[in-house]
């Protein structure tokens, strides 16, 4: 099973940067990641916690499967409402359509950011519930 400190404390890493990388307004691509890498880990910590994190390679849950564990466990448990599942949705899709030959500039950042906000901000607060603690 999936050790949640390990997953926290990659999500506060890659969020700090991500947050910093923004406001300097530095690369652009690494900033997208790195915010992708922390919500990914936060929801990866919540599943822990849950012991619904499915055993994977170290790395984690494959990203094709956290939406689904989230709707499933996190949506499904009532921790979340399913608007989470769905900006995470969002953002995964935005991410492939650069993938797919977008380009990220300073206003692809700043809507991803604005996606990204609000979940890292429902994520922590669930994560600082006493039923996540630990």
């Amino acid at each position: 099973m999936a050790d949640a400190s390990v997953h926290r404390r990659k999500a506060e890493l890659c969020w700090a940067l991500a947050e910093r990388f923004y406001t300097e307004k530095r690369h652009e691509f690494l900033c997208m990641n790195l915010m992708m890498y922390a919500v990914g880990h936060w929801i990866e910590t919540a599943l822990a916690v849950l012991e619904k994190h499915p055993s994977a390679p170290p790395r984690g849950v494959p990203h094709g499967d956290r939406e689904t564990q989230m709707r499933k466990h996190l949506v499904g448990g009532k921790w979340l409402e399913g608007e989470a599942a769905d900006r995470y949705a969002e953002m995964v899709a935005r991410r492939h359509t650069f993938a797919e030959g977008g380009i990220q500039d300073r206003p692809f950042i700043e809507r991803y950011m604005e996606l990204a906000r609000p979940l890292v901000s429902q994520l922590q607060a669930l994560l600082r519930t006493p039923q996540f603690q630990g």
